[in-house]
């Protein structure tokens, strides 16, 4: 069987590649960056660089197309944020070569903060658009179409609010899952927590397993008859209550923690008992700069015995990545999702 996996520059898409190699798949990458992580990687049979999907919307769906055609590829599988550019063409993506995600229709009210909250219910914390909100110092204000808490302003109204949203402020502890499904049903299940951040991205991983948040990924699947990677942020509040943030229907972090044994190309076939095995893991680098006293205590998804490559290869991304965020005087979260992120129907 041989996947193509977009967006290569995430360790995420990384961790898949090798793990879909491990059970003997071959493995296609693409990328709108010069050097994204994977490129270095032995997991890929082949790699190219594609147009940007944000900004070269056609031109990008063309290219993946071109490709997965080429190399005689059996599902292309999208892993960042180019999802929703790709989801925006599934039919005719899909009458040509099989796509792992549903259409657009479907993950843009999930990747809304505002629509996403609505959708989630009593489970999500109180959430209103700019018009509706009430005069609260407290309200918690992002962008309705965000990632990475990048905007996010606690207590303070933005000067134009169009476009954002306002939600309850919940304090507690924060926690993130992962989840791979099909028609509907989760045929795995992790969940985590980050000890270490890069900014607020998570760069250590710690598994844990949530009884309540799981039975209402399960329930939301399964209304939805949804197939791909679903994500979401939770916390539990001061009474043990366990509130949904936000929902990511695209491959994340949770990835790195289910463990090596567990067999991905199996997962596709049918679904494996939950809770899975889980294990920890980190980026070793970042995890280093950001908090020294976890670095080192559970392995590096980046630098792994037998894949040299992106050991090295991830000072050339970042380079790439940092000369962006100059270029552009974005911050290097911003940078990193510049040329593919999706800021909804009426974002540039």
């Amino acid at each position: 069987m041989t996947f193509l996996l977009t967006g290569t520059r995430a360790p995420a898409t990384l961790d898949l590649a090798r793990r879909l190699a491990r059970d003997g798949a071959r493995v296609i990458g693409v990328d709108s960056l010069r050097w994204p992580l994977g490129r270095s990687s032995r997991a890929f049979a082949a790699h190219y660089r594609v147009p940007s999907p944000r900004f070269e919307r056609e031109a990008f769906v063309e290219a993946v197309l071109e490709i997965a055609e080429r190399e005689g590829v059996s599902l292309i599988w999208p892993t960042c944020e180019e999802i929703f550019h790709l989801a925006a063409a599934h039919g005719r993506i899909s009458a040509r070569v099989p796509l792992f995600c549903e259409p657009l229709a479907v993950l843009d009210p999930l990747h809304d903060k505002l629509a996403f909250a609505r959708l989630a219910g009593e489970m999500a914390p109180a959430s209103w658009s700019p018009e509706e909100a009430p005069d609260d110092p407290t309200l918690v204000w992002k962008p309705r179409y965000s990632r990475f808490g990048v905007s996010t302003r606690i207590g303070s109204r933005p000067p134009d609010p169009a476009g954002w949203v306002a939600q309850e402020f919940v304090a507690g502890e924060e926690f993130s899952s992962w989840a791979l499904c099909q028609d509907g049903e989760v045929r795995t299940l992790t969940f985590y927590q980050c000890p270490a951040r890069a900014g607020r991205a998570g760069c250590a991983f710690e598994p844990i397993w949530d009884e309540p948040a799981a039975a209402f990924i399960v329930s939301f699947a399964a209304a939805r008859r949804l197939t791909g990677s679903l994500a979401f942020d939770f916390i539990r509040d001061a009474i043990d209550q366990v509130r949904v943030i936000e929902c990511n229907p695209r491959l994340t972090s949770g990835i790195h923690v289910l463990d090596p044994s567990v067999r991905l190309t199996g997962l596709l076939r049918e679904a494996a008992p939950l809770p899975p095995p889980m294990v920890p893991a980190q980026l070793g680098l970042p995890t280093w700069f950001s908090n020294w006293r976890v670095a080192g205590q559970s392995p590096d998804v980046i630098a792994v015995e037998g894949d040299p490559g992106p050991r090295w290869g991830q000072f050339l991304g970042f380079t790439e990545l940092a000369a962006i965020a100059v270029r552009h005087s974005l911050s290097l979260a911003a940078a990193s999702t510049r040329d593919l992120e999706y800021n909804g129907p009426d974002g540039d």
